[in-house]
């Protein structure tokens, strides 16, 4: 069963484009929260999300979107950085540098032909499914700080 509470009371009054009030009436509204549980859909954090856009150029943002468009269930893209340019039509200069920076920020972790993104950015499923991501990215981060430089 979900529970709705009222939070709290806002107050509003009309106003036009300009931020004038229309009509100087105050309304009170009452704002409601209502809990759902975390299972079945995807979970983004907007915050992370706000942060990830303010680093990033436009060019950049479409590898962004790329990469949010063709993650399988585990947050993960199985491409090389020359796939991903190859089917995202950006340069591969633009995907290296737009990877390093997300790599570099902590919103993904990398090893040779997969590419994870942070569940703590996005992922489809609930509380316990976020934990199993989480232990995912921590590895394959590991993997790739061990890794030899010449993988």
């Amino acid at each position: 069963m979900h529970k709705t509470r009222i939070e709290r009371e806002e107050y509003y009054i009309q106003v036009d484009a300009e931020g004038k009030a229309i009509t100087g009436e105050i309304q009170r509204v009452d704002v409601l929260v209502k809990e759902i549980p975390r299972q079945g859909f995807a979970i983004t954090y907007l915050s992370n999300i706000i942060q990830m856009i303010d680093a990033i150029g436009s060019r950049k943002m479409a590898v962004v979107k790329y990469l949010l468009s063709h993650m399988d269930s585990n947050n993960k893209i199985s491409e090389t950085e020359q796939e991903v340019a190859n089917h995202s039509g950006i340069s591969r200069q633009t995907v290296h540098s737009t990877l390093l920076l997300l790599e570099r920020a902590g919103v993904i972790a990398r090893k040779t032909g997969t590419i994870m993104l942070s569940p703590r950015l996005v992922h489809k499923g609930n509380a316990q499914r976020e934990r199993y991501l989480m232990t995912k990215f921590v590895e394959i981060k590991n993997d790739a700080i061990t890794a030899p430089e010449n993988e």
